[in-house]
């Protein structure tokens, strides 16, 4: 791995390759790992999770009656249409969207915390996190008093602290090259009952926090709502709640994907879940429709502001590449992805201009040239983090547009920085 790194090869691509190459070299030979997956034809409607009414959904699903969706999946949308903050007689939703990006998320968590130093920083009505961004998401919800936390979650561990190799069982057959036993106990040591109780006070107050995975099974995204996790107030939830957290960063090949255990006719059957930046690296809403449609839910169509922070850089970087099987694969491995992410954004952009909503974006300057030594690397992604608070502090630069996107003009709602924070209705 050392090695590879020495390359200048990013390590989320280099495992997932590394995998891939495995599978075809022994896979004639690995042994089958017993499951026990959902029947095809209960698979669309996505069986319940503990019994938890509106869990989750389909990612990729627009729905036809959005309002039966809502009974459904969304069921404290009224009390948010109701209980958002009112400016010159609209309505107020600030949204925010945090990527996906490995150990890159530390700039993510240092854009927050020096948000809140600003002294600006909005109370959220919507959160959503992908792979990194699903670890930040559950702490920027419950808002600045957890940004010690994130702090620490994002600066102090390393990669031995976090998930154990398993090179030999990895490419004979395992579902992975890493051990993410660690890591669950990390996110255990942060997510208990009385967090969970915290985000279902927020969620009752009408605040939505989704995470998204993705059902390798169905090969589909799945949007999470975690304050219905939340409500259900019990163990089961708890773990529910910290495995989609798990699942959502397991990057294929280098992370193991997660079980996620569901009833189908009172008979157990099992889901596998990994890295929600398969299918997107980034999203906004909790239901697959445009803005406009969830319009209805107010007296008066709400004003919207969008921050996204990704956690990564999206520009393109000139590296020569060796002429040898891995480093071609995973540098083209890595360049599909961040024309994935690119694809993403700009359909969120386009999103936001139909709908009159503010968008705003940060990700990694292309002055951080830093390289890790590591994996999860505590210097590099303390230097990271200290590059998001310094702009969270300051205030941006907020991009209008996406990358590599031919608009010439500021999107509509958008200023210089984000505007200060308002207080919600209590």
């Amino acid at each position: 791995m050392q090695f590879l790194l020495a390359q200048g090869l990013r390590p989320e691509p280099v495992f997932g390759l590394l995998a891939l190459l495995a599978a075809l070299i022994v896979g004639g030979c690995a042994a089958t790992m017993e499951r026990n997956p959902v029947p095809a034809g209960f698979v669309d409607s996505l069986p319940q999770v503990h019994r938890i009414k509106g869990g989750r959904t389909w990612g990729d699903e627009t729905p036809v009656d959005i309002r039966a969706e809502m009974k459904k999946h969304l069921l404290n949308m009224p009390q948010l249409a109701r209980d958002a903050p009112v400016v010159g007689g609209r309505k107020q939703i600030e949204i925010l969207a945090l990527s996906g990006g490995g150990p890159d998320g530390a700039f993510g968590a240092g854009v927050l915390t020096g948000w809140t130093a600003r002294g600006d920083r909005p109370e959220f009505e919507l959160v959503t996190g992908v792979s990194a961004g699903a670890i930040i998401a559950p702490f920027a919800f419950l808002g600045p008093d957890y940004d010690r936390q994130l702090e620490e979650v994002w600066t102090r561990y390393e990669t031995r602290q976090l998930v154990t190799a398993q090179f030999l069982p990895g490419l004979l057959g395992g579902a992975a090259l890493a051990d993410t036993a660690p890591l669950r106990e990390l996110i255990s040591k942060y997510i208990d009952a009385a967090f969970l109780r915290k985000v279902a006070a927020e969620y009752r107050r009408g605040r939505i926090l989704s995470i998204g995975t993705t059902n390798l099974d169905a090969r589909r995204p799945v949007v999470w709502n975690m304050g219905e996790i939340a409500l259900a107030a019990n163990q089961q939830a708890v773990e529910l709640f910290r495995d989609v957290i798990l699942a959502s960063a397991s990057i294929p090949g280098l992370f193991p994907p997660v079980n996620i255990n569901v009833m189908v006719d009172g008979k157990p059957y099992e889901e596998l879940h990994v890295d929600g930046g398969v299918t997107r690296q980034v999203f906004v809403a909790p239901l697959n429709v445009p803005y406009r449609m969830f319009d209805q839910f107010y007296g008066r169509a709400p004003h919207r502001t969008l921050y996204i922070i990704q956690n990564g850089k999206l520009t393109a970087h000139y590296e020569p590449v060796k002429e040898q099987t891995i480093p071609i694969a995973a540098s083209s491995i890595s360049t599909l992805l961040t024309s994935q992410n690119k694809g993403d954004l700009y359909r969120i952009y386009r999103m936001s201009l139909d709908a009159e909503v503010g968008f705003n974006m940060l990700m990694v300057p292309d002055d951080f040239e830093l390289r890790p030594k590591q994996v999860f690397d505590p210097e590099y992604q303390r230097a990271l983090f200290d590059v998001g608070r310094r702009i969270g502090q300051s205030g941006g630069p907020w991009l209008k547009v996406p990358p590599d996107t031919a608009v010439a003009q500021p999107s509509p709602g958008g200023g210089a920085s984000p505007k200060p924070a308002i207080a919600r209705n209590p």
